[in-house]
């Protein structure tokens, strides 16, 4: 498990192009760096992304700029059977990659109908669509 403290909003990243915060957050922004592929995941809390992934993507300013030549797919889990009811999700998720300068994702596998553990595993459509995703990246 990596452990990533919120951000301070200090802005200190900005001249150095490293946080002031020293945690696992360093190393997972220079995975995502040489990454030709990101893959944001995230289950779904009250129709939108989880506070770790909000809080993970805040971490990111420092190399905001240096990931924006990357290829992104998202994959939510909601308990909810309405995919339409994921858009805020959907929306945060754009947001980020608008301010960085990614017109749009890849593409998204919406696993519906997950509301407890291994649920998932029911929805074939949706483990498919994630299998051919991987299969073409």
């Amino acid at each position: 498990m990596r452990f990533i403290n919120y951000c301070k909003g200090c802005f200190g990243c900005v001249s150095s192009g490293e946080c002031v915060i020293h945690d696992d957050m360093s190393g997972i922004l220079e995975d995502m760096v040489d990454a030709d592929v990101i893959v944001f995941a995230s289950p779904i809390y009250f129709n939108t992304i989880s506070g770790q992934m909000k809080t993970m993507i805040d971490r990111l300013t420092p190399k905001a700029r240096q990931l924006n030549d990357k290829d992104y797919y998202f994959l939510f889990s909601a308990a909810s059977d309405n995919q339409k009811s994921l858009e805020p999700a959907v929306c945060e998720l754009r947001g980020f990659l608008n301010c960085i300068g990614v017109e749009s994702e890849k593409g998204i596998v919406f696993g519906l109908n997950a509301e407890s553990e291994g649920e998932i595993n029911h929805n074939e459509n949706d483990l498919n669509q994630a299998f051919e995703f991987g299969k073409n990246i």
